[in-house]
């Protein structure tokens, strides 16, 4: 137990990261060292080599300088071979007597001869060897007996001196006697050999020969300086100095070692015996002619154990910045944030507890907890509950419930990892509070909607009853309109129809702003064309702008789709509203209204709606809260102050269908507002025809405004005409082309005479058409111009009038007028009767009911608001009972539900009043009956 024990505290210790340091820098160590070692056996291995390269020379050298030594003892022994004892008197020892090959040598007591053949002689000489005759007497004399080779100076008295110091009976030479001349400018090498064995007085024979044949062999570059020993220690041949020579004898066996006198050796020094005999061959090389062999080598060592030990210290350094360093502040943090746990576990303001998934027991919790769920056992029955939906990922991990004393605790929980074992980890928070605030919210609430719902109904009561007299007057306003007045009754009834239409806008107005306020405001997305748009909008004020003396004018992007989606009307009351400031604040000039296509995609489209006028302009400071509602600029004392709700209702119902609406003016300058509104692109096909394009045949354009000819030629290209604009051309032009004359302003002369179709543009009305190929259109009508130049090119038959249709017909309809207001019977009676339709009143539902039994009618038009038997109810009933004739709802509530509550009972449409005779056209039209016989 305590080894395990130890074992534990052994590994805990040799995993911390400073465990780790200590580690990671002993293997740096021992990695350097261990490449120091190799790098030393790798410069040894190339030492070795060298030595090695060097032996092997000095290896041949030495069998060189052997070959060069055996010869001449070989030759000494059979000179030996040739000497005989002779007793007849001898010569003078000065003198050399030739008698044949034979030389006769010594004194009269003791005479030796020397047979020499001519091959021993010849041989001699090519061998460069003198024969020498050394008597051996104490003045010792020397006979050559043979010179093959002159030297400059005669035999070295220090070579006869160590030779007479030697008696040819103890020589004890084997082959002869080597002794050198060191002499340093001539060396000379001797061998003798002594003439008569055991004779103390007998002589020497001896060889004399040069040293440089054996000194070249013996001295290689590469090998340094050489010296030659015999087996007696003296020194036979030497290259080195005298300085160096005591160096060199090794005792020890060793073959090369480097020796010096300093701490640094000088010289190396190889040694190796002569195999044959005891003579021994050195040579000593200097350090420096190694250091210039090994310095490349050294230095690439020197630099490799540096670059190597850096490499492993920055190694080094970056694990220990990379891994150990961040390993022990991640262990660190770690253990501080364990601490910091337990610490935020313990002062946290919620209860904090850890429960085992295993059995749901409580492993860790804080004070909190144990004061909140220690005493109540819901913790112990739903924690099961809770373990089993944080295993699974699709439910909810979270919950809410109350404790035993009354306090909600709302729950957050986790699946995790705690000790080993899988824990889940519950966050309690105390939700009592908010309980509360809810409670009190949810009574607001009620509260709210409360008055909202009084709001809303004060709206629509109020709404009803300011609309229903309102359609009394305006309704008897308009049926007036329609008779014979006087010029003065004319201008009381257009001051009467004046203020009541504003009171009118006064209502919808501030309708409309309770309505968006309310959320009571919805869009009604449908396709509608933006030409037919753009066309009603401008001939709604083509009279008011004419009254005043302006030009209204209206330019659209031939790229404009033909159908869009969106919100018709409310878009038609933001451009209304738009020109009604701008007819109203402009004195003279002209009004543009422009609509171009901005940016375009496969499904949406931005149309950019801008108004511009030539009016009085609006100040600075006065376009910041320009569309606040109730706001009215200054200074504008000639035209009728309105509500102030326009501009602040466009701006609203601009942002309800995501677009947005801005202003640039300048005082005595205009106004441009504009309305970049997204819309989608519908599906159904309406607008131009495609199929009846026009032909591709000249249009001649003439107008004094160089602006809308372009315009106007923009659209012509895209309906497939070409055009030509200005006078040029026109005297040699097709006579079956047509002239397109186009009068922003007063119609003036025509620029020449011209006998083809002709299509004149101008505001005017009442122009008589003078000749059955001339035609008149509104500039701004461009389906008029399309058919008008249709008619010009023989497309469509010309009907020889105008384009400007009368909508404005005959009905022949059969309408049950259910209505409880005295007045509005009149009026509705009066109205239908303007429009050719017979009339049959009731007061209520209940007698419109029964009127309806056993009478037939085309169109029923019901109030929604009536006594006994209300609109909702007597659609209701008459669906119930078979009736499959139109029903429409006639209301002064213009509340957002009433629409769809009146299709809910049955009802095709809906009216709110106060409403004109054009709205009760439009709407009936769509059920005419057709006359007998068609089918």
């Amino acid at each position: 137990m305590k080894l395990k024990h130890f074992l534990k505290s052994t590994d805990s210790f040799f995993s911390t990261p400073k465990a780790a340091r200590k580690l990671l820098r002993l293997f740096a160590k021992v990695l350097v060292g261990g490449l120091v070692g190799v790098t030393m056996i790798g410069l040894g291995a190339i030492l070795s080599n060298e030595i090695s390269v060097r032996q092997k020379q000095m290896s041949d050298a030495i069998a060189d300088a052997r070959v060069f030594f055996t010869q001449r003892e070989e030759l000494m022994r059979s000179l030996d071979l040739l000497v005989s004892s002779d007793e007849r008197s001898a010569p003078d020892q000065n003198n050399l007597q030739h008698e044949g090959w034979d030389v006769r040598l010594g004194t009269a007591a003791h005479r030796w001869s020397l047979h020499l053949p001519d091959r021993m002689i010849s041989h001699l000489e090519k061998s460069n060897v003198n024969l020498l005759y050394v008597a051996a007497h104490q003045d010792t004399a020397v006979i050559r007996v043979i010179e093959s080779v002159v030297f400059d100076a005669p035999v070295p008295a220090e070579v006869l001196q160590r030779l007479g110091s030697m008696t040819p009976g103890n020589s004890g030479a084997d082959g002869g006697v080597w002794i050198s001349d060191e002499n340093p400018a001539h060396p000379r090498l001797y061998l003798f050999t002594p003439v008569g064995e055991g004779d103390a007085r007998v002589g020497w024979i001896g060889m004399e020969m040069g040293a440089g044949d054996v000194s070249k062999a013996l001295l290689e570059d590469t090998l340094g300086q050489f010296t030659l020993l015999t087996q007696n220690g003296d020194i036979m041949l030497s290259s080195a100095s005298l300085a160096t020579r005591p160096l060199l004898p090794l005792n020890d066996g060793r073959e090369f070692s480097f020796i010096g006198k300093g701490l640094w050796p000088d010289q190396l020094v190889m040694h190796k015996p002569l195999e044959y005999s005891g003579w021994q061959l050195f040579y000593a090389i200097d350090v420096r002619l190694l250091v210039q062999i090994f310095w490349l080598p050294f230095l690439a060592a020197i630099l490799f154990i540096a670059g190597s030990t850096v490499a492993v210290c920055l190694l080094v350094r970056r694990i220990e910045r990379r891994l150990i360093t961040p390993a022990t502040r991640r262990i660190d943090a770690l253990i501080e944030s364990e601490a910091f746990s337990r610490a935020v576990i313990q002062a946290a303001p919620v209860a904090l507890c850890v429960l085992r998934c295993a059995d749901g027991q409580v492993v860790l919790e804080n004070a909190l907890s144990q004061q909140w769920l220690g005493e109540c056992n819901e913790r112990e029955r739903l924690c099961h509950d809770w373990i089993k939906r944080a295993f699974d990922d699709d439910s909810d991990q979270s919950d809410e419930f109350e404790t035993a004393d009354g306090r909600h605790l709302y729950l957050s929980f986790v699946r995790t990892r705690y000790n080993g074992e899988d824990v889940l980890f519950c966050a309690f928070s105390d939700i009592s509070s908010r309980k509360q605030v809810e409670a009190a919210m949810a009574l607001a609430k009620q509260l709210a909607d409360a008055a909202n719902e009084a709001k809303t109904l004060f709206l629509a009561t109020m709404s009803h009853e300011i609309r229903t007299p309102l359609y009394g007057v305006l309704g008897t306003l308009e049926l007036l309109g329609r008779t014979e007045l006087k010029t003065q009754q004319k201008s009381y009834l257009q001051a009467i129809e004046s203020s009541s239409a504003a009171l009118l806008n006064l209502v919808c107005d501030v309708l409309d702003v309770a309505k968006i306020e309310a959320g009571q405001l919805a869009l009604e997305v449908v396709d509608f064309s933006p030409l037919e748009l753009m066309h009603d909008v401008v001939n709604s004020y083509i009279g008011s702008a004419t009254k005043k003396g302006l030009h209204l004018y209206s330019y659209v992007d031939p790229k404009l789709p033909a159908m869009l989606r969106g919100d018709r009307t409310r878009l038609r009351q933001i451009l209304n509203n738009l020109l009604n400031n701008a007819v109203k604040f402009t004195d003279n000039g002209q009004i543009v209204l422009r609509v171009q296509v901005v940016n375009r995609d496969d499904e949406r489209i931005e149309v950019r709606w801008q108004v511009a006028d030539s009016g009085v302009g609006i100040r600075q400071e006065d376009q910041r809260f320009l569309f606040e509602p109730f706001y009215q600029t200054v200074g504008n004392t000639n035209v009728i102050a309105g509500t102030g709700l326009g501009l602040s209702i466009c701006q609203r119902l601009a942002a309800l269908m995501n677009g947005s609406i801005g202003v640039v003016s300048a005082p005595g300058l205009g106004s441009s507002f504009t309305l970049n509104l997204p819309l989608e692109l519908a599906h159904s096909a309406a607008g131009f025809p495609t199929t009846a394009r026009l032909l591709p045949e000249m249009v001649h354009i003439y107008s004094p405004s160089h602006e809308m000819a372009e315009y106007l030629a923009s659209w012509l290209r895209s309906w497939g005409a070409k055009t030509q604009i200005g006078r040029q051309g026109l005297e040699i032009s097709n006579p079956d082309d047509v002239l397109l004359e186009v009068y922003p302003h007063e119609r003036q002369k025509a620029p020449m005479e011209w006998e083809g179709p002709r299509v004149v543009l101008s505001a005017e009305t009442g122009v008589e058409i003078t000749s059955p190929n001339h035609w008149h259109v509104s500039p701004n009508d461009l389906k008029g111009i399309f058919e008008a130049v249709s008619q010009a090119q023989g497309v469509i038959q010309p009907s020889g009038l105008n384009i400007e249709h009368d909508r404005r017909k005959q009905l022949n309809l059969r309408v049950l007028v259910a209505e409880d207001n005295v007045i509005n019977q009149l009026i509705l009676k009066d109205q239908l009767e303007e429009l050719g339709c017979s009339v049959r009143l009731a007061s209520d539902g209940q007698e419109a009911l029964l009127a309806w039994q056993g009478n037939e009618f085309d169109v029923i038009l019901s109030d929604i608001n009536m006594p006994r038997l209300n609109g909702y109810e007597l659609a209701r009933e008459l669906r119930r009972v078979g009736c499959d004739v139109p029903i429409i709802g006639a209301t002064a509530n213009a509340m957002r539900d009433e629409s769809d509550r009146c299709l809910e009972a049955g009802m095709q449409q809906l009216l709110v009043k106060p409403f004109s005779l054009n709205v009760l056209f439009n709407c009936l039209q769509n059920y005419e009956r057709k006359p007998d016989g068609v089918v």
